[in-house]
Protein backbone atom coordinates (compact mmCIF):
# COMPACT_ATOMS: atom_id res chain seq x y z
CA UNK A 1 0.00 0.00 0.00
CA UNK A 2 1.28 3.80 -1.12
CA UNK A 3 0.17 6.99 -0.11
CA UNK A 4 -0.20 9.71 -2.77
CA UNK A 5 -1.28 13.25 -2.50
CA UNK A 6 -3.05 15.58 -5.52
CA UNK A 7 -0.51 18.31 -6.17
CA UNK A 8 -3.23 21.06 -6.42
CA UNK A 9 -4.07 19.97 -2.70
CA UNK A 10 -0.71 22.42 -1.55
CA UNK A 11 -1.42 25.32 -2.55
CA UNK A 12 1.57 26.53 -4.36
CA UNK A 13 2.21 29.02 -7.58
CA UNK A 14 4.40 26.07 -9.66
CA UNK A 15 3.91 22.54 -9.94
CA UNK A 16 7.85 22.58 -9.40
CA UNK A 17 7.17 23.98 -6.18
CA UNK A 18 4.68 20.94 -5.72
CA UNK A 19 6.58 18.28 -6.64
CA UNK A 20 9.53 19.64 -4.48
CA UNK A 21 7.17 19.93 -1.39
CA UNK A 22 5.53 16.49 -1.94
CA UNK A 23 8.81 14.93 -1.94
CA UNK A 24 9.74 16.75 1.21
CA UNK A 25 6.72 15.61 2.93
CA UNK A 26 7.77 11.48 2.24
CA UNK A 27 5.28 11.26 -0.70
CA UNK A 28 6.57 8.50 -3.26
CA UNK A 29 3.34 9.10 -5.48
CA UNK A 30 1.23 11.59 -6.91
CA UNK A 31 -1.79 11.97 -8.16
CA UNK A 32 -2.72 14.80 -11.25
CA UNK A 33 -5.86 16.59 -11.93
CA UNK A 34 -5.47 20.62 -11.62
CA UNK A 35 -2.81 23.55 -10.91
CA UNK A 36 -0.35 22.14 -13.35
CA UNK A 37 0.77 25.08 -14.13
CA UNK A 38 -2.21 26.73 -15.14
CA UNK A 39 -3.44 23.77 -16.85
CA UNK A 40 -6.16 20.61 -15.89
CA UNK A 41 -5.62 17.30 -17.02
CA UNK A 42 -8.74 17.90 -19.02
CA UNK A 43 -7.13 21.34 -20.85
CA UNK A 44 -3.68 20.52 -20.87
CA UNK A 45 -1.54 19.76 -24.54
CA UNK A 46 0.33 16.69 -24.55
CA UNK A 47 3.36 18.91 -25.47
CA UNK A 48 3.48 20.54 -21.87
CA UNK A 49 2.67 17.23 -20.37
CA UNK A 50 5.68 15.80 -21.63
CA UNK A 51 7.23 18.86 -20.13
CA UNK A 52 5.68 18.52 -16.88
CA UNK A 53 7.05 14.41 -17.17
CA UNK A 54 10.76 15.71 -17.15
CA UNK A 55 10.10 17.73 -13.88
CA UNK A 56 8.40 14.65 -12.45
CA UNK A 57 11.36 12.26 -13.39
CA UNK A 58 14.11 14.92 -12.17
CA UNK A 59 12.00 14.85 -8.75
CA UNK A 60 12.01 10.99 -8.42
CA UNK A 61 8.37 11.16 -8.11
CA UNK A 62 5.93 8.50 -9.44
CA UNK A 63 2.32 9.36 -11.11
CA UNK A 64 -0.25 6.89 -9.87
CA UNK A 65 -3.44 8.44 -11.76
CA UNK A 66 -4.77 11.21 -14.14
CA UNK A 67 -7.74 12.67 -12.14
CA UNK A 68 -10.30 13.68 -15.41
CA UNK A 69 -13.83 16.09 -14.33
CA UNK A 70 -14.67 15.27 -18.23
CA UNK A 71 -15.76 12.00 -18.16
CA UNK A 72 -19.49 12.26 -17.54
CA UNK A 73 -19.64 15.37 -15.75
CA UNK A 74 -21.02 15.99 -12.69
CA UNK A 75 -23.63 18.83 -11.87
CA UNK A 76 -24.22 19.48 -8.28
CA UNK A 77 -26.95 21.55 -8.95
CA UNK A 78 -28.94 22.24 -11.83
CA UNK A 79 -30.05 19.45 -15.14
CA UNK A 80 -26.89 17.03 -16.01
CA UNK A 81 -24.77 18.60 -18.57
CA UNK A 82 -25.70 15.38 -20.71
CA UNK A 83 -27.92 12.62 -22.16
CA UNK A 84 -27.39 9.72 -20.27
CA UNK A 85 -28.81 7.76 -23.28
CA UNK A 86 -27.67 9.85 -25.75
CA UNK A 87 -25.29 7.72 -28.22
CA UNK A 88 -23.66 9.94 -29.26
CA UNK A 89 -22.54 11.22 -25.70
CA UNK A 90 -20.59 7.90 -25.31
CA UNK A 91 -18.81 8.26 -28.40
CA UNK A 92 -17.83 11.62 -26.78
CA UNK A 93 -16.98 10.02 -24.00
CA UNK A 94 -14.95 7.78 -25.16
CA UNK A 95 -12.77 10.73 -27.82
CA UNK A 96 -12.22 11.79 -23.98
CA UNK A 97 -10.95 8.73 -22.47
CA UNK A 98 -8.57 8.25 -25.70
CA UNK A 99 -7.18 11.69 -24.96
CA UNK A 100 -6.55 10.79 -21.42
CA UNK A 101 -4.88 7.73 -22.11
CA UNK A 102 -2.51 9.22 -24.29
CA UNK A 103 -1.51 11.32 -21.06
CA UNK A 104 -1.71 8.29 -18.85
CA UNK A 105 0.64 6.97 -21.25
CA UNK A 106 3.25 10.13 -21.22
CA UNK A 107 2.91 10.40 -17.22
CA UNK A 108 3.29 6.62 -16.98
CA UNK A 109 -0.07 6.39 -15.19
CA UNK A 110 -1.88 3.30 -14.67
CA UNK A 111 -4.60 4.70 -13.76
CA UNK A 112 -7.50 7.22 -14.97
CA UNK A 113 -9.83 8.47 -12.99
CA UNK A 114 -13.46 8.91 -14.27
CA UNK A 115 -17.53 9.22 -13.06
CA UNK A 116 -19.70 6.77 -14.14
CA UNK A 117 -23.25 8.13 -15.41
CA UNK A 118 -25.55 10.79 -14.05
CA UNK A 119 -28.51 9.64 -11.35
CA UNK A 120 -31.88 10.60 -12.66
CA UNK A 121 -33.96 13.26 -10.73
CA UNK A 122 -36.38 11.15 -8.58
CA UNK A 123 -33.87 8.08 -8.80
CA UNK A 124 -34.27 7.19 -5.11
CA UNK A 125 -37.99 6.69 -5.68
CA UNK A 126 -38.07 4.57 -8.62
CA UNK A 127 -39.39 1.00 -8.36
CA UNK A 128 -36.52 -1.68 -7.75
CA UNK A 129 -37.19 -2.77 -11.07
CA UNK A 130 -36.62 0.74 -12.91
CA UNK A 131 -33.82 1.14 -10.77
CA UNK A 132 -32.01 -2.28 -11.57
CA UNK A 133 -32.58 -1.58 -15.49
CA UNK A 134 -30.50 1.80 -14.70
CA UNK A 135 -28.01 0.45 -12.39
CA UNK A 136 -27.49 -2.25 -15.59
CA UNK A 137 -27.22 0.28 -18.33
CA UNK A 138 -24.69 1.84 -16.72
CA UNK A 139 -22.71 -0.85 -15.97
CA UNK A 140 -22.50 -1.73 -19.37
CA UNK A 141 -21.86 2.01 -20.89
CA UNK A 142 -19.08 1.67 -18.18
CA UNK A 143 -17.55 -1.76 -19.02
CA UNK A 144 -17.55 -0.45 -22.62
CA UNK A 145 -15.11 2.20 -21.46
CA UNK A 146 -13.26 -0.52 -19.50
CA UNK A 147 -12.72 -2.45 -22.65
CA UNK A 148 -11.05 0.87 -24.45
CA UNK A 149 -9.32 0.91 -20.94
CA UNK A 150 -7.32 -2.56 -21.78
CA UNK A 151 -6.96 -1.75 -25.23
CA UNK A 152 -4.67 0.76 -23.95
CA UNK A 153 -3.14 -0.85 -21.19
CA UNK A 154 -4.92 1.49 -18.28
CA UNK A 155 -7.45 1.08 -15.62
CA UNK A 156 -10.51 3.23 -15.29
CA UNK A 157 -11.34 3.82 -11.67
CA UNK A 158 -14.51 4.73 -10.69
CA UNK A 159 -15.60 7.52 -8.18
CA UNK A 160 -18.28 7.84 -6.11
CA UNK A 161 -19.82 11.23 -6.14
CA UNK A 162 -23.13 11.86 -5.22
CA UNK A 163 -24.42 13.22 -8.54
CA UNK A 164 -24.13 9.79 -10.12
CA UNK A 165 -25.67 6.09 -10.14
CA UNK A 166 -22.29 5.43 -7.92
CA UNK A 167 -22.97 7.54 -5.29
CA UNK A 168 -22.19 5.30 -2.45
CA UNK A 169 -19.92 1.66 -1.78
CA UNK A 170 -22.82 -0.08 -1.97
CA UNK A 171 -23.55 1.32 -5.82
CA UNK A 172 -19.95 1.26 -6.49
CA UNK A 173 -19.86 -2.43 -5.61
CA UNK A 174 -23.24 -2.76 -7.82
CA UNK A 175 -21.49 -1.16 -10.61
CA UNK A 176 -18.46 -3.27 -10.72
CA UNK A 177 -20.25 -6.95 -10.43
CA UNK A 178 -22.53 -5.89 -13.64
CA UNK A 179 -19.54 -4.16 -15.42
CA UNK A 180 -17.34 -7.13 -14.66
CA UNK A 181 -14.20 -6.20 -16.24
CA UNK A 182 -10.89 -6.31 -15.11
CA UNK A 183 -9.64 -2.93 -16.06
CA UNK A 184 -12.61 -1.16 -14.33
CA UNK A 185 -11.85 -0.67 -10.48
CA UNK A 186 -13.03 1.57 -7.80
CA UNK A 187 -12.10 4.91 -6.53
CA UNK A 188 -13.59 5.13 -3.42
CA UNK A 189 -14.19 8.37 -2.01
CA UNK A 190 -14.63 7.31 1.72
CA UNK A 191 -16.16 10.73 2.98
CA UNK A 192 -18.11 10.88 -0.73
CA UNK A 193 -20.44 8.10 0.45
CA UNK A 194 -21.54 10.46 4.13
CA UNK A 195 -22.26 13.20 1.97
CA UNK A 196 -24.62 10.66 -0.16
CA UNK A 197 -26.34 9.32 3.16
CA UNK A 198 -24.01 5.90 3.70
CA UNK A 199 -22.00 6.23 6.11
CA UNK A 200 -18.71 4.72 5.69
CA UNK A 201 -18.49 1.42 7.98
CA UNK A 202 -16.22 -2.20 7.32
CA UNK A 203 -20.07 -3.19 6.27
CA UNK A 204 -20.54 -0.68 3.40
CA UNK A 205 -16.73 -1.72 2.09
CA UNK A 206 -17.83 -5.12 2.09
CA UNK A 207 -19.41 -4.02 -0.99
CA UNK A 208 -16.75 -3.42 -3.14
CA UNK A 209 -13.86 -5.35 -1.25
CA UNK A 210 -11.41 -6.68 -3.71
CA UNK A 211 -12.32 -3.56 -6.16
CA UNK A 212 -10.60 -0.52 -4.57
CA UNK A 213 -7.33 0.48 -6.56
CA UNK A 214 -7.80 4.21 -4.98
CA UNK A 215 -9.20 5.94 -1.98
CA UNK A 216 -9.86 9.79 -1.78
CA UNK A 217 -9.01 10.49 1.96
CA UNK A 218 -9.90 13.74 3.50
CA UNK A 219 -11.69 14.53 7.21
CA UNK A 220 -15.48 15.43 7.85
CA UNK A 221 -17.39 16.64 10.89
CA UNK A 222 -21.22 15.65 11.01
CA UNK A 223 -23.96 18.36 11.41
CA UNK A 224 -24.98 19.31 15.18
CA UNK A 225 -27.38 17.81 16.70
CA UNK A 226 -27.54 15.02 13.71
CA UNK A 227 -27.80 12.32 15.14
CA UNK A 228 -30.75 9.88 15.55
CA UNK A 229 -32.67 6.75 14.79
CA UNK A 230 -32.49 7.22 11.34
CA UNK A 231 -28.89 8.05 11.19
CA UNK A 232 -27.49 6.70 14.04
CA UNK A 233 -23.67 8.38 13.13
CA UNK A 234 -25.56 11.58 12.19
CA UNK A 235 -25.25 13.30 8.51
CA UNK A 236 -22.45 14.60 6.99
CA UNK A 237 -21.79 18.16 7.70
CA UNK A 238 -18.90 19.55 6.04
CA UNK A 239 -15.02 18.90 5.54
CA UNK A 240 -12.55 18.85 8.43
CA UNK A 241 -8.55 17.90 8.65
CA UNK A 242 -8.47 13.96 9.73
CA UNK A 243 -7.58 12.87 12.62
CA UNK A 244 -9.27 16.03 14.40
CA UNK A 245 -12.91 15.59 12.82
CA UNK A 246 -16.12 13.37 13.34
CA UNK A 247 -15.42 10.14 11.18
CA UNK A 248 -13.43 7.41 13.05
CA UNK A 249 -11.13 6.52 10.19
CA UNK A 250 -9.36 3.67 11.68
CA UNK A 251 -11.46 0.30 11.33
CA UNK A 252 -12.16 1.34 7.22
CA UNK A 253 -8.98 2.57 6.80
CA UNK A 254 -7.49 -1.17 8.47
CA UNK A 255 -9.94 -3.36 6.66
CA UNK A 256 -8.87 -1.85 2.91
CA UNK A 257 -5.28 -2.17 3.77
CA UNK A 258 -5.55 -5.84 5.03
CA UNK A 259 -7.78 -6.74 2.28
CA UNK A 260 -7.04 -4.86 -0.68
CA UNK A 261 -3.37 -3.51 -0.22
CA UNK A 262 -2.50 -3.11 -4.16
CA UNK A 263 -4.73 0.25 -3.38
CA UNK A 264 -3.27 3.48 -3.67
CA UNK A 265 -4.29 5.91 -0.61
CA UNK A 266 -4.71 9.30 -1.81
CA UNK A 267 -4.89 11.99 0.14
CA UNK A 268 -7.17 14.68 -1.52
CA UNK A 269 -7.33 17.52 2.11
CA UNK A 270 -10.26 19.84 0.02
CA UNK A 271 -8.42 22.92 1.45
CA UNK A 272 -10.37 25.17 0.12
CA UNK A 273 -13.93 24.10 1.88
CA UNK A 274 -12.57 23.63 5.53
CA UNK A 275 -13.57 25.54 8.03
CA UNK A 276 -11.65 28.72 9.06
CA UNK A 277 -10.51 27.07 12.13
CA UNK A 278 -8.95 24.22 10.28
CA UNK A 279 -6.94 26.97 7.22
CA UNK A 280 -3.43 26.73 8.86
CA UNK A 281 -1.98 26.30 5.73
CA UNK A 282 -2.42 23.86 2.93
CA UNK A 283 0.85 22.11 3.48
CA UNK A 284 0.56 22.11 7.25
CA UNK A 285 -2.84 20.02 6.94
CA UNK A 286 -1.20 18.04 4.25
CA UNK A 287 1.75 17.08 6.91
CA UNK A 288 -0.63 16.22 10.07
CA UNK A 289 -3.38 14.49 7.24
CA UNK A 290 -0.53 12.37 6.19
CA UNK A 291 0.85 11.84 9.21
CA UNK A 292 -2.55 10.58 10.63
CA UNK A 293 -3.48 8.23 7.93
CA UNK A 294 0.24 6.47 8.03
CA UNK A 295 -0.59 5.80 11.63
CA UNK A 296 -3.88 4.41 10.73
CA UNK A 297 -2.83 1.54 9.40
CA UNK A 298 0.70 1.59 10.82
CA UNK A 299 -0.12 -2.12 12.53
CA UNK A 300 -1.76 -3.69 9.26
CA UNK A 301 1.14 -2.70 7.11
CA UNK A 302 4.11 -3.96 9.60
CA UNK A 303 2.16 -7.47 9.42
CA UNK A 304 2.29 -7.55 5.38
Amino acid sequence: MKFSLFTDMLGLQTFEDALRAAKELGFPTIDLRASLDGDTIDTISLEKARELKAQIDQSGLQVNSVSSWAVNTCSFSGPPKYDSHDEGHHEQMNQVLERLFDLADIFEAPLVRVYSLHRPEGFDEWTEEKKEAEYRYNAAIMRRHAEHAQHRNKIIVVENEPPTLSSTATELGILARYADHPHLKINWDILNGWRAGEYPTVEAYEHIKGYVWQTHLKGAYRQPNSVHAKHPFGQFGNFAIAGQDDYDHGPVMQAIALHDPQAVMTIDTHYPSLDVRDKVGEIEVMRRSKQFFEGTVAGVMSHE
